[in-house]
């Protein structure tokens, strides 16, 4: 009799299995070649890695309908639902997509658009995976994206892990899951922008300080106590951007570069001239 239900826990089990199958792999490929000469083999780690993931699709999704982490733990996806349509896509969004980003990577490290774009592409897949993932936890069903794109349903005839009353380590599997999706959010948001609206908020709370700051510059002067406005160490290369302030030069853009609204961070004044200071 096929199980009726699989736990959320033991779907999880197999993706990381499926994870560690292929870095295992890895580590054996690299570890065979790590007498050839980097400059030959660094070019070819993208079609290197595709062989890899291909030959493990070819022994386990293609021929028994069930990666080897879902084979480690009974789970297989159901054959009615698997056809050869969808094997062409599961192959292509799983590795296909993989291959393209990597090379693309490799060949046009210069290109900024391209680069761009990749950047764009791994954002939206990102996001996909942490709707899907909130879905999963609520419906038990499609632990991945793809099954949940394509309708793949896992089956079993019986459970390899039978005593499931083990709630300290469900716990720990369930927090692990937890924390990448706290990791992956936080990698979404622009810390810089955030810090920069929150900054506004608090200069609209007290505005008549921060006005008085704002409205009224005084002239840049340098002494030998003082400090840059965004590290507080003794300025090096020191430069400004139009307010009373001094910075570093690599503090002041270091921030600019990642968040072209910056502000000042002790007058809020938002200045798009870098300029250098010198000592009359």
């Amino acid at each position: 009799m096929p199980v009726n239900y699989i736990p959320r826990v033991t779907q999880l089990d197999a993706v990381h299995l499926d994870s560690q199958v292929e870095e295992l792999l890895k580590q054996s490929v690299y570890l065979a070649t790590k007498f050839i000469e980097p400059r030959y083999l660094q070019l070819l780690l993208p079609e290197i890695e595709l062989l890899i993931r291909t030959w493990i699709f070819r022994n386990s999704v293609c021929n028994k309908k069930s990666t080897f982490g879902q084979e480690m733990l009974s789970l297989k996806y159901k054959k009615d639902y698997f056809s050869t349509s969808k094997l062409y896509w599961y192959y292509g969004y799983t590795i296909g997509l993989k291959y393209l980003k990597e090379r693309a990577i490799y060949s046009f490290t210069s290109n900024t658009n391209i680069q761009n774009i990749i950047h764009k592409l791994e954002t939206f897949q990102m996001i996909g995976d942490i709707l899907n993932f909130l879905r999963f936890i609520q419906s038990g069903k499609y632990p991945l994206l793809i099954d949940f794109i394509l309708g793949l349903e896992l089956t079993a005839d019986k459970l390899t892990r039978e005593d499931l009353t083990d709630f300290s380590w469900t716990r720990e599997l369930l927090w692990h899951n937890f924390i990448e999706l706290i990791g992956t959010s936080l990698a979404l948001i622009n810390i810089f922008g955030l810090r920069r609206r929150l900054s506004k908020v608090l200069k609209y709370v007290w505005w008549r300080e921060h006005f008085r700051h704002v409205t009224k510059l005084s002239e840049v002067t340098m002494t030998m106590n003082t400090g840059c406005a965004f590290c507080s160490n003794k300025p090096v290369l020191p430069h400004t951007m139009g307010c009373s302030h001094i910075f570093c030069y690599y503090c002041l853009m270091a921030n600019k570069m990642a968040d072209p609204d910056f502000a000042c961070p002790r007058c809020y004044y938002n200045g798009r001239d870098v300029v250098k200071f010198t000592m009359i």
